[in-house]
């Protein structure tokens, strides 16, 4: 499903044909944004969110990746952007809630989506990780 959400500072749209550059490179970049991984300014991208709605008892949205470029973090673009997937998913996909795994090594990531509201519902051991690190699950009711 293509998503088109617009806010006051970010939209989330659809990667255009121009933007796969800026994609690759921060899959590339993989010692930085690890396992933790959008938007408008002028044009520019920003930050990249994959995700999939799922139904079985409820509608959820799983977020499969929440990227915001080192240079535009810090700013409230993450925190914006994620609101604003919020919101549309619980307005008009009628989704009840959201999750999104995090490594347990990935701090930062875990402080960001903490003070967005969600809570840490699993905690995982990671499979082919290489380095036995763990995987936590953040779920948020919408």
């Amino acid at each position: 499903m293509l998503l088109r959400i617009y806010g006051k500072i970010a939209d989330i749209k659809p990667v255009g044909y121009k933007s796969i550059e800026k994609v690759q490179t921060w899959y590339s970049q993989q010692e930085y944004y690890g396992l933790a991984t959008g938007g408008k300014e002028a044009g520019n991208i920003f930050g990249l969110v994959t995700g999939k709605l799922k139904t079985i008892n409820e509608t959820v949205l799983w977020i499969r990746t929440f990227l915001i470029d080192a240079a535009w973090q810090r700013q409230g673009f993450g925190t914006h952007s994620f609101s604003i997937l919020c919101s549309h998913a619980a307005e008009h996909l009628k989704a009840k809630r959201i999750y999104l795994s995090v490594s347990e090594d990935n701090q930062a990531g875990i402080r960001f989506f903490t003070k967005m509201g969600m809570s840490c519902i699993k905690d995982i051991e990671a499979k082919n990780s290489g380095n036995n690190s763990r995987v936590l699950i953040f779920g948020k009711v919408l």
